[in-house]
């Protein structure tokens, strides 16, 4: 299918007073249906335009998320320049461009369709006729089945899907850093409320409003009632009690490296050059989040979501393992950046063509 033929279209469906914002693609008749669902707080633009999704309630990029040690800035001649390096901190620097799966799929002909879910806050049993009424609309854009990929919460959207409609026209559920065992994260909230003093002091008056801001949506985050419907034991998982269905390939895949966010704040240095001083920006590591917690967290209740090899910042490697998968892969990286590689969509997109 040529890039030019491939056609956009954003439609609004209306299901049992649900107006559902969705976006697809259409492909071909004789390649499955892949249906994308977001995690918890998200969105869809998280699978079909990413580099524009939000995190923390949208106010913040997700590509905060993605950031790499920023460069060394040559800032020039001025004489204030210390005053102004003094003030300035980063979150590393950010990809221009980013893809998923999602993309990776319509350029192989292949229907693709995400959307928005009304509560994204809200519990997953609100959040399971909506996937319905998807499955049922990509059903009629294919005559070869539908696969469900679902990141973090959306895995388990999808497995409810499964245990309660036994739907035949699955032909694989694919999981990327979805808590199966449920996640103990929010278990460290209360832990983390003396974090804002501890590091404010770092920052410049200009930013504590914002760091502060910051802590405050991530500590509301893991308050949630949403989050704690994930807990390990929690009634949701105690409640689904499915296992694999005939006729449907499990794969699922997990991170290792836990560093959600890492804070640089820029050091000046004077780079001597004939008659004149030229001013170098470069930058020191502050601190990381969530590994700044383990100076605040007991050593015996610190979870397993947030240690280095173990987790990739909100779920642990264990748990993102569908228990009777057909395939499991852990990777070094984190909850956000999992989605992105290009290495695991590669493969993901192999093993789905397998499947096709």
């Amino acid at each position: 299918m040529k890039k030019s033929s491939i056609k956009r279209l954003r439609i609004r469906y209306w299901f049992h007073n649900l107006d559902l914002d969705t976006t697809f693609y259409k492909g071909s008749d004789n390649k499955p249906a892949a249906i994308f669902i977001h995690g918890l707080g998200m969105d869809k633009a998280i699978w079909a335009s990413p580099s524009s999704s939000r995190i923390l309630g949208g106010s913040f990029p997700l590509k905060t998320l993605l950031g790499k040690r920023p460069s060394v800035k040559y800032s020039g001649l001025y004489k204030d320049a210390s005053k102004k390096a003094s003030s300035r901190f980063s979150t590393g620097e950010q990809p221009d461009n980013i893809q998923t799966l999602f993309d990776d799929l319509r350029l192989k002909g292949h229907t693709v369709i995400t959307w928005s879910q009304k509560r994204p806050a809200g519990p997953i049993d609100s959040v399971v006729p909506e996937l319905e009424e998807i499955v049922r609309d990509a059903n009629r854009m294919t005559n070869a089945g539908i696969i469900l990929i679902g990141h973090s919460r959306g895995g388990l959207i999808a497995r409810r899907h499964l245990s309660l409609t036994r739907d035949s026209s699955i032909r694989a559920l694919v999981t990327i850093s979805t808590p199966h065992k449920g996640s103990s994260i929010a278990r460290i909230a209360n832990y983390l409320s003396p974090i804002v003093p501890v590091i404010e002091p770092l920052f410049s008056t200009l930013y504590k409003g914002t760091l502060s801001f910051t802590i405050r949506r991530i500590l509301e985050f893991l308050r949630s009632r949403a989050l704690k419907e994930l807990l390990p034991g929690s009634n949701f998982l105690k409640s689904l009690k499915d296992g694999p269905f005939d006729g449907v390939y499990y794969i699922s895949v997990g991170g290792t490296n836990p560093t959600l966010l890492t804070f640089y704040r820029w050091r000046l240095d004077a780079v001597r050059g004939g008659k004149s001083h030229r001013r170098v920006l470069r930058p020191d590591e502050l601190f990381s989040i969530p590994d700044i917690f383990e100076k605040l967290i007991p050593k015996d209740i610190y979870p397993e979501e947030i240690k280095k090899g173990k987790g990739d910042g909100l779920v642990s490697a264990e748990s993102s393992r569908i228990p009777w998968c057909n395939e499991h892969y852990n990777f070094e990286l984190n909850h956000a950046a999992i989605l992105f590689d290009e290495g695991i969509r590669a493969m993901l997109a192999k093993a789905i063509d397998s499947i096709s």
